[in-house]
């Protein structure tokens, strides 16, 4: 990667490490993206705008193949360069719309981020935004409980909350990596909820569930 004046080009592609301008395309004249053609249609995009209970929901990606590989590359080989991939190809209007929000990252296991050494999704909302909240954690991975979670409540219990006072009267942006369930999504809203922040709404990096904008949870 070299800079040139203002602009930033980037030689290799932070996920293949293939020469970025091999192919040539529309989109490279367009915008300077850190990652090659081949690697950037491979984000199966989604972009639905939907509802999870009362909440405003965006999911951007389907869980496939590529993107599974990307966020082990990312989470579980410390591949930290890899924060300016997820969010890239919504990055202006992301930056423009939650300008004014403080983002609240979905928890992650402390003893995973010793390990690894960063938050993993706290680098990917500080693309956007350095007003970050990493208050939420979890108390113990769920498959130390050597059980399934059989309900909301156990896994809100699986979760805690630390420095509430930072989230109140505020707009909030969840942000996670992965919709399943929707089970630690939900857990992590009653968290902010009892926050009183002034509105709330969740963006969601990817998906296993084929959804449609119609779906509800209840």
């Amino acid at each position: 990667m070299s800079k040139n004046n203002t602009h930033v080009q980037y030689n290799e592609c932070l996920i293949c490490l293939e020469q970025i301008n091999k192919t040539i395309s529309i989109i490279n004249l367009l915008k300077v993206y850190p990652i090659c053609i081949s690697c950037l249609e491979q984000f199966e995009v989604i972009d639905l705008h939907t509802h999870f209970y009362q909440y405003q929901l965006h999911i951007l990606y389907y869980y496939n193949d590529f993107f599974k590989k990307l966020l082990y590359q990312y989470k579980g080989q410390y591949d930290i360069a890899l924060k300016d991939t997820f969010l890239l190809l919504y990055q202006t209007q992301l930056k423009k719309r939650y300008h004014r929000h403080i983002i609240v990252v979905a928890p992650s296991l402390d003893e995973d981020n010793q390990r690894r050494g960063f938050l993993h999704m706290e680098e990917i909302a500080k693309t956007i935004t350095q007003d970050v909240f990493i208050g939420l954690y979890k108390k113990e991975s769920y498959k130390q409980t050597k059980k399934k979670l059989r309900n909301k409540e156990e896994t809100y219990q699986q979760i805690g909350i630390r420095d509430k006072g930072r989230l109140k009267g505020r707009k909030v942006l969840l942000l996670d990596d992965v919709l399943t369930s929707g089970s630690t999504l939900y857990a992590c809203l009653q968290h902010i909820e009892s926050c009183q922040p002034q509105s709330i709404e969740c963006l969601v990096l990817s998906t296993h569930l084929k959804i449609t904008s119609d779906m509800s949870w209840e």
